[in-house]
């Protein structure tokens, strides 16, 4: 009886560290993706969002988002991004060529500056919906996006 009195502590203690070393690697932050987007078109900055779902994504509130400047010689750019979680996401590139911030697009809403999806998008001639774009992605993992001019789809 004594023998098991003594050892009840033990296991009490193994569980609890166990139990702690679980909640840390829960809590911890995942690795970033690394994102490697490619132009057709040299200069500009490059402008990245991460949406998780489609009213967001339809609505062009972004969750995450980061930017670089990309080399007037330069035709690729490497970014690291955190996410949330691993999950369903969108990530949405475009090349600003003029500096103002935004994507420009024509009269009729034709982007006129390069971009690009996690995901190629299965058609040019209306916008893509979430789910057609729509990557499962966690930390570590590599996403290349290809931006292209709207002619270049």
């Amino acid at each position: 009886m004594r023998y098991l009195g003594a050892t009840l502590p033990i296991y009490l203690s193994v569980i609890q560290l166990l139990s702690l070393l679980y909640s840390v690697a829960l809590l911890a932050p995942a690795e970033p993706i690394q994102v490697e987007v490619l132009s057709s078109t040299t200069g500009g900055k490059v402008y990245l969002a991460v949406y998780d779902n489609p009213d967001d994504f339809d609505e062009e509130v972004h969750l995450v988002n980061a930017s670089t400047e990309l080399a007037a010689t330069a035709d690729r750019a490497e970014l690291a991004l955190q996410l949330p979680e691993a999950g369903r996401y969108v990530l949405a590139a475009f090349q600003d060529l003029n500096g103002n911030g935004k994507l420009d697009r024509n009269f009729f809403g034709v982007p006129t500056e390069p971009y690009g999806f996690s995901k190629l998008p299965p058609t040019k001639w209306r916008a893509p919906s979430f789910g057609e774009l729509a990557t499962k992605l966690e930390g570590s993992d590599r996403v290349k996006i290809e931006m292209r001019r709207w002619s270049e789809y």
